[in-house]
C-alpha cells in the first residue's frame, strides 16, 4: 500500500520537477540544433507516443531568464501546440514548469534548442527546436499501460 501511495503521488512531482527545468536545462541547447535527432520546428509533427503526435504552433510566452542577466525566478516556455490523438485532434497550451496530464500520461516539454533570451534582442519563431516528451501514467490504469 505505502509504495502504491508513493508511485501515485512521486512520478507526478518527479515528472513536474524534470519538466520544470526544462526552462534552464533544457534552455541550454543553442539555436544550431537540438542536443538529440528528434527536435522539431514550429510547424512540424513530432511522434512522441504510440498514437500521440504534437505539433508546435506558436511561442505564446519565452519569459525564461536571459543569458546576460541574473534572476530569481528562471521563468519559463509556453506554448500553443496541436496534439493528434489518433482519431482526435485538438489545441492546448504546453507550459514548461508542468507537464500537461492528457491521453493517459503527462505530456512534457523535454528540451528547448534555443537558447535563453539575450536582453534587448526579440526572439524570432524559426529560431526555435523543441523535442516533447511523453510518460504514460501507469498507475492511472496499469492494465492498459503497457498495452497504450
Amino acid at each position: 500500500m505505502e509504495s502504491r501511495f508513493l508511485i501515485m503521488h512521486a512520478l507526478p512531482m518527479a515528472l513536474a520537477a524534470l519538466t520544470g527545468c526544462t526552462t534552464s536545462a533544457a534552455g541550454e541547447g543553442d539555436a544550431a540544433g537540438c542536443h538529440t535527432t528528434k527536435c522539431v520546428a514550429l510547424g512540424e509533427r513530432q511522434q512522441v507516443w504510440r498514437d500521440l503526435a504534437v505539433t508546435p504552433l506558436e511561442v505564446i510566452e519565452d519569459s525564461r531568464c536571459p543569458k546576460d542577466v541574473q534572476c530569481v525566478w528562471q521563468g519559463r516556455m509556453m506554448l500553443r501546440a496541436q496534439l493528434d490523438l489518433g482519431h482526435e485532434r485538438i489545441n492546448v497550451e504546453i507550459d514548461s514548469s508542468k507537464p500537461l496530464r492528457i491521453h493517459g500520461g503527462f505530456l512534457s516539454i523535454a528540451e528547448i534548442a534555443r537558447a535563453a533570451p539575450v536582453q534587448g534582442k526579440p526572439s524570432r519563431a524559426k529560431d526555435y527546436l523543441f523535442r516533447f516528451a511523453f510518460a504514460p501514467d501507469v498507475m492511472s490504469n496499469p492494465a492498459n499501460a503497457a498495452t497504450q
